[in-house]
């Protein structure tokens, strides 16, 4: 009698699942330029390999790994069949994927996305960076309860998290808004920090 072995034993074996203890999606709209791009953060300390879903329309991938011997790995990354496999080396993981380019106009802004990883994840944490003069700006992270924080470079974002993600598990992220200005957000900084320092009187001799 033929033994039927199931798919998600399969899955499994393929890619053996090994737990992220916290991971933190951050999703940048607009921030440098007019391209959305995510970040992808987490420590890795026992050499496992990971395995994300990836979009088949990205821009481009960078991977950074930094640990405590100052040694700083860059690399461009190429995505094979939708997927990214992790760089099995220890330390503090980052993984940027650049994604759609607005029209460098003001205008409506949507954006979705689904992420999927192929092993547990104790601790999600999914943020969305505000951007600068936008008006409106709505984001969601399936039924996560997203609540507005502060870093200590006074940037503002929206961030829910969520325990115990499993394998395979999807979380659909959206945001809208729109962008008054057209620009992103450093330029958007930029052009006002000039535009004040156009305007502030020149100190007379006496």
């Amino acid at each position: 009698m033929k033994r039927i072995v199931p798919l998600i034993f399969l899955l499994g074996f393929v890619f053996p699942q090994s737990i992220i203890d916290t991971l933190s999606v951050t999703v940048y709209p607009e921030f440098a330029d007019n391209r959305v791009f995510l970040e992808y953060k987490f420590d890795n300390n026992s050499l496992s390999e990971y395995k994300f879903d990836i979009p088949g329309d990205v821009d481009s991938v960078k991977y950074i790994i930094s640990s405590n011997s100052s040694k700083i790995l860059e690399e461009n990354v190429k995505i094979n069949n939708n997927s990214l496999t992790t760089i099995r080396q220890n330390g503090n993981h980052a993984i940027y994927i650049f994604l759609n380019k607005f029209i460098n106009n003001p205008g409506p802004r949507n954006f979705a996305y689904t992420f999927q990883s192929y092993q547990d994840i104790r601790t999600l944490i999914f943020s969305f960076q505000i951007p600068f003069a936008s008006e409106n700006f709505i984001c969601k992270v399936d039924n996560i309860l997203m609540e507005k924080i502060q870093d200590q470079n006074g940037l503002s974002f929206m961030q829910g998290i969520t325990e115990n993600s499993s394998f395979l598990e999807k979380k659909n992220l959206s945001f809208n808004y729109y962008n008054t200005h057209g620009l992103g957000s450093i330029q958007y900084a930029t052009n006002i920090t000039n535009k004040a320092s156009a305007i502030e009187p020149r100190p007379t001799a006496r």
